[in-house]
């Protein structure tokens, strides 16, 4: 019994074992945490010995019972311990790096310690898509040193305001990039609402990325329906002007649609005009 119990212990100890050296075994971790880094060499060491020993002597029995004078029990036990407490110091390390940046929650703890054991910020890259919707890339320039713009799934770009610098710790800059990208977001869509009115309404859907473009159309559309309201005591043909003007639209997004147009142009149109439809159909 005693043997089965040791042996179990031993692969338990084990797998803990090669779960954090995978980690520890990085040179960016080992800055990052050097604390725990040197905890884990002295495990690591303590580890060493014990499979040293076993190469030396490959019997189960004399490993398990007579070993180390009654056996590894102790031993491994007390190896695993420490391998618990450096694991439950790790956790509360990547939990402040969440609580930074809560971004990170949408990460599970592999894919957190891959980006964090990385000198480069291109490693967020491969996670922007679990990290913010429908965001697939961010552009590099300057050979790293400087982020510029963002790019959807639908492969949309639009450039940030003021280009964010990927320095400091992940969790800073990242917080840098989400404000950044809110800002830019909020600049472009007062820009074009403002714009709306004064251009051609394709040329300005063309000129827009797909939710700036949709945003901007429902808030003039609103207006355009409280402006209708607001005049019908004068003008009994307000409503129907209102009605004929958005069925024109609806037209004109039908026939650019059928045009050869970049895909996700194509996709914001259709988006746009299931929406003005819609808007149409109230009116009506």
């Amino acid at each position: 019994m005693k043997i089965a119990d040791t042996m179990q212990l031993w692969i338990l100890t084990q797998r803990k074992w090669m779960y954090l050296e995978s980690i520890f075994s990085g040179e960016d971790i080992k800055q990052q945490l050097p604390d725990q880094a040197r905890k884990f060499v002295n495990i690591d060491k303590k580890w060493a010995d014990v499979m040293d020993s076993c190469k030396k002597n490959k019997n189960v029995r004399h490993q398990c019972v007579i070993a180390d004078n009654g056996g590894r029990w102790d031993q491994l036990e007390g190896i695993s311990q420490q391998l618990d407490q450096l694991q439950k110091s790790l956790t509360a390390y990547l939990e402040s790096k969440k609580m930074a940046f809560s971004r990170f929650y949408a990460l599970s703890e592999d894919d957190l310690l891959l980006i964090l054991g990385s000198s480069k910020p291109e490693t967020i890259q491969v996670f922007l898509l679990k990290l913010f919707d429908c965001c697939k890339m961010l552009t590099f320039e300057q050979g790293g040193k400087l982020i510029t713009a963002m790019t959807s799934d639908e492969g949309e770009v639009y450039k940030f305001v003021m280009p964010v610098k990927p320095e400091g710790s992940v969790e800073d800059w990242m917080g840098r990039v989400d404000d950044e990208m809110k800002r830019t977001l909020h600049f472009m869509s007062k820009e074009a609402i403002f714009f709306y009115a004064r251009t051609d309404r394709m040329d300005w859907i063309k000129k827009q990325i797909g939710m700036v473009a949709i945003i901007g159309t429902q808030i003039w559309w609103t207006f355009a329906v409280e402006d209708v309201f607001r005049s019908i005591k004068n003008d009994k043909h307000a409503m129907k002007r209102e009605l004929a003007k958005e069925s024109a639209d609806i037209v004109d997004l039908v026939a650019i649609i059928r045009t050869d147009i970049p895909m996700a142009l194509r996709k914001s149109i259709n988006c746009l005009i299931i929406l003005d439809v819609h808007a149409r159909d109230i009116v009506e």
